[in-house]
C-alpha cells in the first residue's frame, strides 16, 4: 500500500474511532441486567437501553450531557462520559 493510501485509511480509522468516543458509554459490572433510561439536556423524550449482565452499551447520549437512570440510581454525565453499573449504582469514571 503506498503512503498516500495508507494516510487516507489511517485518517478514516482515527476519525471513526474519535466519533465513536463522543457518546456516553455504560459498562455493567453487575450480574444483573438493567434497563437504563437516558434523557438528553433540553429533551423531554427518554431513550431506553437494556444492558445485559456483564454487558455494555456505547453511544447512549448525543446531547452535550444526559441524565442516566436505573432503579435507585441517577447521574448526569457529558456525552463523552464513561459510566459503570456496580452494586446497583451508576458510577461516573473519573478522567
Amino acid at each position: 500500500m503506498n503512503t498516500r493510501v495508507f494516510g487516507i485509511v489511517a485518517g478514516l480509522v482515527i476519525g471513526l474511532a474519535h466519533g465513536a468516543a463522543q457518546a456516553a458509554d455504560i459498562i455493567n459490572q453487575d450480574k444483573k441486567a438493567y434497563k437504563v433510561t437516558v434523557v438528553g439536556v433540553g429533551s423531554s423524550s427518554p431513550s431506553y437501553f437494556n444492558i445485559k449482565s456483564g454487558g455494555s452499551q456505547y453511544g447512549m447520549c448525543n446531547s452535550n450531557s444526559c441524565t442516566f437512570a436505573i432503579p435507585g440510581s441517577k447521574v448526569t454525565a457529558s456525552r463523552n462520559g464513561v459510566m459503570y453499573i456496580r452494586g446497583g449504582k451508576l458510577l461516573i469514571q473519573k478522567p
